[in-house]
């Protein structure tokens, strides 16, 4: 027989002293905290278990029902239809939110049982749609069944503010011609302001948007141009798997002015980009503040991405997975394209599994190093051996040279003043203070180190787990003293083998985090999902 603290006896009565609008304050509060997963048990139904005042109290509170998660992913699909009926009543007048995860069924035949289902779900929310605030609706079905699928949806929606229709797309594409913006639920929705599509055409007319996600869609110059026209406050534009267009845009056209759009988030498909192809090119965001390029598949940024002269204002560019420079070709080496570097206020920098060297090509006087027989390092001018494109750009340390004899250090300047005292191996982006990098490179890593200790501005790191490790695995440092400077050690691609190495603090080695602690601020970085 367990015996309860004095503290823990008076704990149930005192709650139970709360008043009745308190603890409705305190539910409603962990039900905006409680994870947006649809196979998730909603934290409101453990409230109504634990007392019979409890459960009045969350029957009697309308505001707790207003997040409605449709329970497909439930074994008991029958009380699919009562569940959705009884949450919808509880609710009373209140606006709702609505959520249906569409799982994809085992079978042909699960698979028209299931669409019923839904159907019937559906219709019962007909009578309440009115009060429908924002609707997000994933299938994980193929698309050729949206149509079918969001039929009894086919009614006004005078309250919806936002809007997500996601269906299976696979390799295919949705066409986004005139013809092709046809509405597959809701004959009207005028407060609409997001919408979020994969899958299906736009919906609507594309009146007061803010936010606008399409997914693997091939645009149309003339759609674009109506939805700046209607649409002047759109805000957030992501264009993911974006298509060249297919029909060439026309030159005599003036640009397609976005006056309010603040953050642009891109990836491309695997396309070849004819010219005056890529709508994005015809974009003009004056007051663009983010951009974000995701992918390998970039056409050339010179003549597929909004002309950097105009992004005056754009102060954060964030690249994922972009391969900086133009694949080699037989007769050409690679080239970095000048849309990068000519982008004049960038001040925040995210780098996500991206190589950082060639957006920073360094002094062209400065020559990497090679290592003779004697053992004498000389540059690759004297040696009378002209580069590979394959191997690292002029004035970047050879590090499969350097690495095999562990003795050689890389040294950088020690203080702001020391480096301030010589010229900058990066002359662009002088506004930058912010760099955030996810890498596991050692090369990528000493990169870093070199640009935090020559560029006194930057003030501010973002790290990732994976960065941070190895960073402090990869280099070793050596603290100099008031007149030396600071030492690294580059330990990777040791006979083709990575070397773990736990920096020695009692032999004077520093850990690499803490080096870069000592000058800026560092932060973790946690990589955000999305779509």
């Amino acid at each position: 027989m367990s015996i309860s603290t004095p503290a823990e006896a008076a704990e149930p009565s005192v709650i139970n002293s709360f008043p009745s609008e308190l603890l409705a304050r305190i539910f409603h509060a962990g039900t905006e905290l409680e994870v947006d997963d649809p196979r998730a048990r909603p934290c409101l139904i453990t409230y109504c278990s634990i007392s019979s005042r409890w459960r009045t109290v969350c029957q009697l509170s309308p505001e707790l029902w207003t997040n409605i998660r449709v329970p497909f992913h439930q074994t008991a699909h029958q009380d699919v239809v009562a569940w959705t009926a009884t949450w919808l009543e509880r609710s009373k007048s209140c606006l709702f939110d609505l959520t249906i995860d569409f799982p994809e069924p085992p079978s042909d035949s699960a698979l028209s049982a299931a669409a019923q289902l839904l159907r019937d779900t559906l219709l019962t929310i007909i009578p309440h749609v009115a009060r429908l605030r924002r609707l997000h609706f994933n299938a994980h079905t193929h698309y050729s069944l949206a149509r079918p699928i969001l039929n009894p949806l086919r009614v006004e929606a005078p309250q919806l503010i936002d809007l997500q229709l996601q269906f299976y797309l696979g390799d295919d594409f949705i066409n986004m011609g005139p013809g092709y913006i046809i509405p597959y639920a809701f004959t009207s929705a005028p407060c609409l302001q997001r919408q979020s599509v994969r899958g299906v055409p736009l919906q609507f007319p594309l009146q007061g948007l803010t936010s606008l996600e399409i997914h693997g869609a091939y645009p149309e110059e003339s759609i674009f141009r109506d939805l700046s026209l209607q649409s002047p406050g759109l805000g957030e534009l992501v264009l993911t798997k974006l298509n060249p267009m297919l029909d060439p845009a026309d030159n005599a056209n003036s640009s397609i002015v976005f006056p309010a759009l603040r953050a642009l988030t891109v990836s491309f498909a695997r396309k070849v980009y004819a010219p005056r192809t890529c709508i994005l090119a015809f974009i003009s965001p004056p007051n663009l503040t983010h951009l974000e390029i995701r992918g390998v598949n970039v056409p050339d940024p010179d003549t597929s991405l909004p002309n950097p002269a105009i992004l005056t204002k754009l102060h954060t560019l964030c690249l994922e997975e972009v391969l900086v420079q133009h694949p080699i070709n037989s007769s050409q080496s690679p080239t970095l394209p000048t849309f990068y570097l000519t982008l004049p206020s960038v001040k925040h920098l995210k780098l996500i599994s991206t190589a950082p060297q060639p957006l920073f090509p360094a002094e062209p006087e400065r020559k990497p190093l090679l290592r003779s027989r004697s053992g004498e390092l000389r540059s690759r001018k004297s040696a009378g051996l002209l580069p590979h494109p394959s191997q690292p750009r002029a004035a970047e340390i050879d590090f499969r040279v350097l690495s095999r004899d562990k003795t050689q250090p890389v040294k950088l300047p020690f203080s702001p003043e020391a480096a301030a005292s010589s010229s900058k191996p990066y002359p662009h982006w002088p506004n930058l203070t912010t760099i955030t990098l996810d890498a596991i490179r050692a090369r990528d890593l000493l990169w870093l180190c070199t640009l935090v200790a020559t560029r006194s501005e930057i003030d501010t790191v973002y790290l990732s787990r994976s960065a941070k490790r190895h960073l402090a695995s990869s280099l070793s440092i050596k603290r100099g003293d008031e007149k030396s400077k600071d030492v690294f050690s580059c330990w990777e691609f040791a006979e083709r083998k990575p070397l773990v190495r736990v920096p020695q603090l009692e032999k004077g080695d520093i850990d690499p985090v803490q080096w870069l602690e000592e000058r800026v601020k560092v932060f973790d970085f946690c990589r955000k999902e999305r779509f």
